[in-house]
C-alpha cells in the first residue's frame, strides 16, 4: 500500500510539473483559469491511486530484463524490507494524526457555524451570512459567510466589499475546494507537491475573491485598506475556513495596487475547456510501466551446498493460505477430491501481484486453478531485484486438516 502511495505521489509531481510548464507556455494569466487547471490536477492527484490500480489506458513498455533465480523453499522475511515496514508505520501515524487534527478543526468550525445567528436583512441578497463572537474577521464556512460580532460598525462600502469578497468564495466553492487540498496534504504528507498545489489554490482563491470585491468598490486603495484591518486572525482555524485576510497580505495588496485588469469569472466553457486540456497529461502520467519480458525466478527447494541469494523474489506471507479451506472449491470439497495447482505469479518492481497464470492443474476443470490465482493475490511477496519478475509455485488442495499447502 505503502509502495502505491509513493509511486501516486511522485506521478503527481510529474503531472504538477506538467501543468506548471502549460500555463507558463500557454501564458494563461486569469487566475480563474489557472484555479480550475490546478483543482484538475488535485482531484487527479487524490485518484492517483486508484488509477494506478486500475489502469485505463495501454502499457508503456520498458527495457526487457530476464533474471533467473534458485531460490530455498523455506518461506522467509527478507532484512532487506524490515525498514519498509517502519516507513509504512510512520507513514500511517502521520497521515492519522494530520487528518485527526483536520476532522477537530472542522468538527469545531462545524459546531461555530450552526450556533452563529443568521441574518436575513436584504443586503445578504440571497447568502447564508451568520454573526457570531467567536471570529475575529470575515470568513467563508463551506457556503455560509461568518462575520465579527463588530460588523454593524462597519460603513457600507466595507460591508459591501466583505460580502463581495465572500460572495466570491462562496459561489467558487473555494472552502469546499481547499478542505480537498488540506486532505490531499493529511494524506500525503511527504509530497511537497501536495502542499504546494495547497498554498496555490489558497492563493488564487484569494486573488479571484479580491477582483470580485475590487469590482464592487471600485477604490483599489480603499479596498486594500480594508484588508489591513483584517490583517489579524486565528490561523488555527485556516484549514477549515477561509478568513478574508489570511493569504500573503502583502503580496495581495501590491497586486490590487499596480495589477490594471482584474480577472473576471469566464463562461462554463472555457473551464471545461481548461479541464479537457489537463485529462491528456493525466492519463499520460497515470500509464503503467511494465517490461516487455519479465524475468523468471524459479521457486524450487534448495540442493544442499547450493549458493543462496538475498536477492531472490520470494513469498513473505502466505495470506489466504493459512485458511486455505475457506477458498477450496465446493464441488471439489463435496465429493472429497483433493488437487494441485502450479502457478506462475507476475510481480511488478515494488513486489505487487499484478498477474497470474495456470501452468498445470490436477484434476482439471474442478475450480482448483480459479481458487490458487485468488489465494495468489492474497498472499505477500518481496522482489529485491528492483525489475518484474515471475514466481512459479505449486499450491497443493488436500482435505486432511494435518496436511498443509506446498510451502513455496
Amino acid at each position: 500500500m505503502t509502495t502505491l502511495l509513493a509511486e501516486a505521489a511522485a506521478r503527481s509531481v510529474v503531472l504538477g510539473l506538467v501543468a506548471i510548464l502549460g500555463l507558463g507556455l500557454l501564458r494563461a494569466r486569469s487566475a480563474h483559469v489557472q484555479k480550475t487547471v490546478w483543482a484538475t490536477v488535485l482531484f487527479a492527484s487524490l485518484i492517483m491511486p486508484l488509477l494506478l490500480y486500475t489502469p485505463l489506458g495501454p502499457t508503456i513498455p520498458m527495457p526487457s530484463v530476464v533474471l533467473r533465480f534458485r531460490t530455498p523453499g523455506a518461506l522467509e522475511t527478507p532484512s532487506t524490507f524490515e525498514w519498509l515496514n517502519a516507513a509504512s508505520t510512520l507513514y500511517w501515524v502521520v497521515a492519522a494524526a494530520l487528518t485527526i487534527r483536520f476532522a477537530v478543526v472542522l468538527a469545531r468550525m462545524w459546531n461555530i457555524h450552526r450556533s452563529a445567528r443568521r441574518l436575513t436583512t436584504t443586503w445578504t441578497t440571497g447568502l447564508d451570512v451568520r454573526v457570531t463572537e467567536r471570529v475575529g474577521v470575515p470568513a467563508t464556512f463551506g457556503s455560509s459567510v461568518l462575520l465579527p460580532a463588530d460588523f454593524e460598525a462597519w460603513s457600507d462600502r466595507k460591508r459591501d466589499a466583505v460580502i463581495a469578497h465572500e460572495r466570491s468564495h462562496v459561489v467558487e466553492r473555494d472552502c469546499y475546494l481547499l478542505w480537498f487540498a488540506r486532505l490531499y496534504a493529511c494524506l500525503f504528507w511527504f509530497n511537497p507537491m501536495a502542499w504546494w498545489i495547497r498554498r496555490k489554490i489558497s492563493a488564487l482563491s484569494e486573488m479571484t475573491s479580491d477582483d470580485a470585491a475590487v469590482s464592487i468598490v471600485g477604490d483599489r486603495p480603499a479596498y486594500a485598506e480594508i484588508l489591513l484591518e483584517f490583517a489579524t486572525c486565528d490561523r488555527t482555524a485556516l484549514g477549515a475556513l477561509v478568513p478574508m485576510a489570511s493569504s500573503r497580505l502583502s503580496h495581495r495588496i501590491d497586486r490590487i495596487i499596480t495589477q490594471t485588469a482584474l480577472s473576471r469569472s469566464p463562461p462554463m466553457k472555457r473551464r471545461l475547456i481548461a479541464v479537457a486540456a489537463v485529462l491528456p497529461a493525466i492519463l499520460f502520467v497515470a500509464l503503467p510501466l511494465e517490461s516487455l519480458t519479465v524475468g523468471i525466478a524459479r521457486a524450487e527447494p534448495a540442493n544442499a551446498g547450493s549458493p543462496q541469494t538475498d536477492q531472490a523474489p520470494r513469498v513473505t506471507n502466505y495470506g489466504g493460505l493459512a485458511d486455505l479451506m475457506k477458498y477450496y472449491p465446493a464441488e471439489a470439497r463435496d465429493r472429497g477430491v483433493e488437487g494441485f495447482v502450479d502457478l506462475a505469479v507476475t510481480l511488478d518492481a515494488q513486489g505487487r501481484a499484478t498477474d497470474t497464470m495456470i501452468l498445470s492443474e490436477d484434476p482439471p476443470d474442478m475450480g482448483f486453478g480459479a481458487a490458487a490465482s485468488t489465494l495468489a493475490h492474497t498472499m505477500g511477496y518481496s522482489n529485491p531485484t528492483g525489475h518484474p519478475v515471475q514466481l512459479t509455485f505449486r499450491v497443493k488442495f488436500a482435505l486432511d486438516k494435518a496436511a498443509h499447502p506446498a510451502a513455496p
